[in-house]
């Protein structure tokens, strides 16, 4: 009787080496049909691991392995699908291209895990430890790189409808932190949750040009070094309009920029203006500058933005830092 192998590739361009499963054209643990709810599929799997078997493609839906160890295991592209995986230990497993979709996880180890290109749409995380998990470039989940993928295409309802799955992805990542008083890490994926958010939003819409303005100033909470940077480059707009368009001295003096002018007095009136732009900013109010003809209006624009900025900036910082 000739022995008819398994038609799984690994990702290597190998072969896999088991005998098929009846009719399939896979082997008993890539056939996706096969039965693997017995009590059994759990140690099998262990040994299998210790023996140093590559499991990837496993085809696991629905499995019961409850407590299971494949610590540094590779289960690249292994298909979890509503697999009960409470209290497994996964620590530093390749878990990338696993398909994770409705899977319980509570209580799992999957510190430093690889889950770059997972599908983690509706997986249960509970108390699963999370820490160092690699979600791949930039940390973004699968379903948030499709959506930048068909945004690309000008398939704008399919990218929603990505950045939508990627918001709850995030937005589960987050929460398990937060319920286990990790706030620091969960404001990294709070982050995440807020730019696919955005992503959602009508272009040129107040709404999102409102979301791209906290998230460059503050990065949604988040970063309160952006609102010092972003200041610093707000008062150096304005210093520039400032000397372009005049500010008048206690004194008497003039400063403007102008060609008939020398380097040295030009830079002076640079100087001038950024002093009165950052003074302006913070509301000191010294008197010693004030703003002529339409420069009144973006004084008064700048001096308002000034005041928003800096509660800004505190409250991120408290919230950063002093609330957690």
């Amino acid at each position: 009787m000739t022995i008819v192998n398994c038609k799984y590739q690994f990702r290597d361009r190998t072969i896999c080496q088991e005998s098929v499963d009846g009719n399939s054209d896979y082997c008993f643990w890539h056939n996706p049909s096969a039965d693997k709810s017995g009590d059994d599929i759990k140690k099998k799997l262990e040994e299998k691991h210790e023996k140093g078997n590559c499991l990837e493609g496993y085809q696991l839906k629905n499995a019961n392995l409850e407590d299971i160890n494949l610590i540094q295991a590779d289960l690249h592209n292994v298909n979890f699908k509503k697999a009960d995986l409470r209290n497994a230990h996964l620590f530093k497993s390749n878990l990338s291209n696993a398909c994770l979709f409705k899977a319980n996880l509570d209580k799992a180890n999957l510190k430093s895990a690889n889950l770059d290109n997972a599908d983690l749409l509706g997986t249960v995380f509970g108390d699963a430890e999370l820490h160092d998990i690699d979600l791949g470039d930039g940390q973004k989940v699968k379903n948030e790189r499709e959506g930048d993928n068909y945004l690309k295409q000008g398939d704008i309802e399919k990218a929603k409808e990505k950045y939508f799955e990627a918001e709850e992805v995030y937005r589960n990542i987050k929460n398990n932190f937060k319920s286990r008083g990790l706030s620091y890490e969960a404001g990294k994926y709070y982050y995440r949750e807020m730019v696919a958010k955005r992503k959602q939003m009508p272009y040129f819409s107040l709404e999102r040009l409102w979301s791209e303005v906290i998230d460059m100033s503050t990065g949604y909470g988040e970063m309160p070094y952006r609102i010092i940077s972003f200041l610093l480059i707000f008062v150096l707009v304005f210093s520039v309009i400032f000397s372009f368009i005049g500010i008048h001295h206690s004194s008497g003096r003039y400063y403007k920029l102008s060609a008939a002018q020398s380097l040295p007095e030009n830079l002076s009136v640079l100087y001038d203006s950024f002093y009165y732009s950052m003074v302006n900013f913070v509301t000191l109010g010294y008197g010693d500058y004030t703003p002529v003809g339409i420069g009144k209006m973006f004084a008064v624009f700048e001096a308002l933005s000034g005041e928003f900025m800096i509660a800004l900036f505190i409250i991120t910082v408290y919230k950063r830092y002093m609330e957690r």
